[in-house]
């Protein structure tokens, strides 16, 4: 018998709910891709990782900064590839600072502010985009009666140059050579930049929050250190094919086939694995 723990976190009461979100499996398939950990199957079904395996992460030098696959040493720019693959972040460098007798190395960057995130245009001007850009390239205000190109998707209709999204994380943007089918001449796909962000939270193993959607990106993350957990409940295991999940130091076994980071929603409260 072991212990595991019921949080009592400031979001509510906890419900473990398991959604199918992502090919039919519970996941936050998003985190794990970017941080680079391995999906771990069953000998029945190769559809659904039972689990994920991040001792790569955990096992690696934590002086170094992490991105893409790519090591950077301490002062360090990101590299032409890398920038471009983040393109609303500016002047990034691997960061090694000591504070209180602990060292941290991390990605330091500018966060870059979109003029259009301040100025709204009246009708019928709007902002025009590029595929590869974070911000708007220019303001486009046709003429009256002026026909200009338009796209058809999902029974939407876009202007030349208009953004949007396609599903949580393909950004699009209308132009001549979309013809209604998403490829990568008119649409790429962006993350959560966890890399960048928040490699401090998921060394530390806390627990990512997110707003309705499990494979979104967070919007904060709860600290093992600040944000309690309480052991009250016991369960058997016997059962030798279970994966445990981690909240800090705490241990918890999975009560789902579908085991992973214990992640904490606005709505409800999933489940998800951490190895």
């Amino acid at each position: 018998m072991i212990k595991t723990h019921t949080f009592f976190l400031k979001l509510g009461f906890l419900i473990f709910l398991y959604l199918n979100y992502v090919n039919g499996c519970a996941s936050n398939k998003k985190l794990y891709t970017e941080i680079g950990c391995k999906p771990i199957y069953s000998n029945d079904s190769n559809s659904c990782p039972v689990a994920y395996d991040c001792e790569n992460v955990f096992t690696r030098p934590s002086n170094k900064c992490y991105l893409n696959g790519n090591v950077y040493e301490p002062v360090d720019s990101l590299s032409k590839t890398d920038s471009a693959l983040n393109p609303c972040f500016a002047a990034c460098f691997c960061d090694q600072r000591t504070y209180d007798n602990k060292t941290t190395t991390k990605f330091t960057c500018a966060k870059v502010e979109c003029p259009s995130y301040f100025t709204r245009l009246r009708e019928p001007c709007y902002y025009q985009y590029d595929k590869d850009s974070c911000c708007e390239v220019k303001k486009y205000c046709p003429e009256e009666k002026a026909i200009d190109h338009e796209c058809m998707y999902d029974n939407q209709v876009y202007k030349n140059g208009q953004r949007f999204y396609v599903g949580d994380f393909l950004q699009c943007v209308c132009s001549p050579e979309f013809n209604g089918t998403v490829s990568d001449k008119s649409c790429r796909e962006v993350g959560c930049s966890y890399e960048i962000l928040y490699m401090e939270n998921i060394l530390t193993r806390s627990a990512p929050v997110y707003f309705e959607k499990v494979d979104g990106c967070p919007i904060e993350w709860l600290n093992p250190e600040y944000n309690a957990a309480t052991a009250d409940e016991t369960i058997s295991t016997s059962n030798s094919n279970s994966y445990k999940c981690k909240y800090g130091d705490l241990s918890f076994l999975s009560r789902s086939k579908y085991n992973y980071w214990p992640t904490i929603r606005l709505q409800y409260i999933h489940n998800n694995m951490f190895l």
